[in-house]
């Protein structure tokens, strides 16, 4: 081995280096040799490790942080979705008719036109999209428009005809269609389940060449907000196919820990395969389902009703049965066990299938998660601490859905997106937008998660803020240790992987109403930049 083979291929000096390790909270300079960082201090520390083609990173103060971690966001179908929908995050229903108009006449007679990121309350009108509306648009193409909750969704009437949903079609187990209130006539809202024959019956699959090119735009996306590492929140077998193509030919600028769609389950498991397969770029996770609605389609299943809501209680979309069955067989299996659950009644029911498994195969540290965990109680909170399940609640929804807020009542809000009761009762949570649900910027989620200040400048349950502090180790080691990886990722150490986001400014020294104006100048992963802004 040569001399120069002990250089350092890449040193940053000069930097507010915040570790999140507590046995180094902060330093100035960092040295980084084949994707591992290798050398942690002040600056005199790494100079022995410069030698003649070593790049030398003068940051001039600025902050350096360990790259963000994404425990629950929707990742490749994302990308699918820019790429071949409209985006119809728009202020009004005139707007949103126009931006699928325009897909319209991109696409033969008869062929799907999709939208998503649809939201009622960001809308001067208020309200969810019909038939009506999208019959304007078209009536000769079938068209399916989802709210960005990602929990119901609008059809047209010919969608309605393609999949057969008529008047007399009556609501499926968790699901349900929507009805004008005088007559019963479908009004092309549908709801949780009943989608399913659509979704998974008449949308045509996408071309591999359009899973690839979404994978390169979210890339892209993601890097340029600081996220180095990602949990995709439902991966299909075509998604992974195009995460393995995406790692061979070098387009894959995000650490994957894929979250299987319960469907593959079975052959997975026939395959002899189980959580933790892979390598550091991309990982076999657990095993997705889905066990009640959603907090923005004010679907998720509760104890007490919504406040103003038709939708009552919610929707349950897995009975106790039905969860306990699938559980087990997960658990056994060797498997980490990933169920979306929001409502505290739903909550219970999943916790109670966690605590039936172990007790029947008691596993060591399998480490299941309640996916968005919305609302808690302290019965809820003293399981999960005993069963050591992890919790991956929305960050950004406070401040990007407050308008949403009024549904749940002051008395629930003390006890949703409980970050603070979450720390204090020893229960692993972590950083998760659920993009596309709610924005997908670490430093907005962040923000949110200190101040649970809306973006008008309500504040929502002020009693689960948390410290920026705690904040940024949800977002970088908590992620890590929702996927295993604690060891190798998730704080600045020395040993670990080189993925490092570089800040404009200090997170916890400036005043938080601003952290998520903090420019991300830069991003690099295993020691390469990936994102320069």
């Amino acid at each position: 081995m040569s001399k120069n083979d002990l250089k350092a291929h890449t040193v940053i000096k000069n930097a507010n280096i915040i570790t999140i390790d507590p046995s180094q909270p902060r330093a100035q300079s960092l040295a980084i040799l084949n994707g591992l960082l290798v050398s942690i201090g002040d600056n005199d520390s790494s100079e022995s490790l410069i030698g003649p083609n070593t790049e030398v990173l003068d940051l001039a103060g600025k902050t350096v942080l360990p790259g963000f971690i994404d425990a629950h966001i929707h990742v490749l179908n994302s990308g699918i979705r820019h790429v071949m929908a409209a985006d119809c995050d728009l202020p009004d229903i005139d707007s949103i008719k126009q931006a699928l108009k325009k897909r319209v006449v991109t696409i033969p007679e008869g062929q799907w036109v999709q939208g998503f990121k649809f939201d009622d309350t960001k809308t001067v009108e208020q309200r969810f999209l019909s038939k009506t509306d999208l019959d304007q648009v078209s009536t000769d193409h079938p068209i399916m428009v989802a709210h960005r909750a990602g929990h119901i969704y609008y059809l047209n009437s010919k969608a309605l005809e393609m999949a057969g949903f008529n008047d007399n079609t009556p609501d499926p187990p968790g699901g349900k269609f929507g009805r004008e209130p005088d007559t019963g006539e479908l009004n092309g809202v549908v709801y949780e389940r009943a989608i399913e024959p659509v979704r998974f019956g008449l949308i045509p699959t996408e071309t591999p060449e359009i899973r690839r090119e979404g994978l390169r735009t979210i890339c892209t996306m993601l890097n340029s907000v600081g996220l180095t590492s990602v949990h995709d929140a439902r991966v299909i077998q075509e998604e992974l196919t195009t995460y393995q193509e995406g790692y061979q030919n070098g387009e894959l600028s995000l650490r994957i820990y894929a979250l299987m769609y319960h469907t593959h389950f079975k052959s997975l498991k026939e395959a002899g395969l189980r959580t933790g397969l892979g390598d550091d770029m991309l990982r076999i996770g657990g095993i997705k389902m889905v066990a009640d609605g959603a907090i923005a389609g004010r679907t998720a299943y509760m104890s007490e009703p919504y406040i103003g809501s038709d939708c009552d209680h919610g929707i349950l979309a897995m009975t106790q049965e039905e969860i306990e069955k699938n559980v087990i067989e997960m658990h056994n299996a060797g498997f980490q066990v990933c169920i979306h659950a929001n409502g505290d009644l739903t909550i219970e029911m999943v916790l109670d299938a966690y605590q039936k498994a172990q007790n029947l195969n008691p596993r060591q540290d399998p480490r299941h998660r309640i996916e968005h965990c919305t609302v808690v109680t302290p019965n809820i909170l003293e399981k999960m601490k005993s069963l050591g399940t992890i919790a991956t609640p929305f960050c950004t929804y406070v401040y990007h859905h407050g308008e949403k807020m009024r549904f749940f009542g002051e008395h629930r809000l003390k006890w949703m997106f409980a970050q603070k009761s979450f720390l204090e009762y020893g229960i692993t949570s972590t950083g998760a937008t659920d993009y596309p649900p709610g924005p997908f910027e670490p430093l907005l989620g962040i923000q949110s998660c200190v101040t649970r200040t809306d973006s008008n400048g309500n504040v929502w349950g002020p009693e689960q803020r948390i410290s920026v502090e705690e904040a940024l180790k949800i977002y970088t080691i908590n992620g890590a240790y929702a996927s295993f990886e604690e060891r190798l990722k998730g704080s600045i150490s020395q040993g670990k992987l080189a993925d490092l986001v570089v800040l404009s400014e200090d997170p916890t020294q400036v005043s938080p109403d601003v952290i998520k104006d903090i420019s991300v100048e830069r991003t690099i992963l295993g020691g390469k930049t990936v994102y320069e802004g």
